[in-house]
């Protein structure tokens, strides 16, 4: 069975008033086995759809709304090891090719970030939520000693599905499910956003894609 879920989260910093805004997409924070035993459960067609909404307020950031989706199929094929290297460049190709085609400028892949979004991709794992599993705000994680990662607006977007293609073909399904839910396009063609670092985890079974977009001080 194919699975596909996806959730974005923006926050901006406003340094002048002390305090962050966020207009984004955030689901509460689950067990990666919870989740997809519930979606199973929900699943009565070849594909279907699950919008799920819980808006949830703190001092740094706002959501709005909660979307999940999820696909599913039969006989696929799931391989052991992948080249995380290959989805890595073609989320990032796929996303500045979408930033050319509405008029935005590219963005470039931050090392920083990059850090941050492969520590992002493997708590998701474990909780595929905006909030980290020891139950921190998302963007702590460019707190992180190696990360460090100062910025004014900071945004994120998750996905996972069940690995059954190669690097290339994985990362352009995965892709296309960010590109059709509406919080995550608006991450994605966010003309605030300057830097993006690209985080990918492969558990054996399901592939971790997160965007981490940023934009420094």
């Amino acid at each position: 069975m194919r699975k596909f879920f996806s959730y974005s989260l923006i926050v901006i910093l406003l340094i002048g008033f002390g305090y962050g805004l966020g207009n984004s997409t955030i689901l509460e924070g689950t067990k990666i086995g919870n989740t997809l035993s519930q979606m199973a459960d929900k699943l009565t067609n070849e594909e279907s759809v699950v919008i799920e909404g819980n808006p949830v307020t703190s001092e740094q950031e706002q959501a709005t709304s909660t979307n999940s989706v999820t696909t599913s199929t039969n006989d696929l094929m799931k391989t052991d090891e992948i080249d995380v290297g290959i989805v890595e460049n073609r989320v990032l190709e796929l996303l500045n090719e979408l930033r050319k085609e509405v008029g935005v400028s590219p963005v470039t892949s931050n090392d920083q970030l990059k850090k941050a979004a492969n520590i992002r991709a493997i708590e998701t794992e474990e909780s595929f939520s905006h909030t980290r599993p020891d139950g921190r705000a998302t963007f702590t994680v460019l707190e992180e000693a190696g990360v460090e990662y100062t910025y004014q607006l900071a945004g994120e977007n998750l996905a996972m599905g069940t690995n059954y293609l190669d690097e290339k073909e994985m990362a352009e399904w995965l892709f296309k499910g960010l590109k059709e839910s509406p919080g995550h396009y608006e991450n994605m063609v966010n003309m605030g956003f300057k830097q993006v670092g690209i985080g990918v985890h492969y558990d054996g079974e399901n592939l971790y894609i997160v965007q981490l977009f940023g934009t420094p001080l």
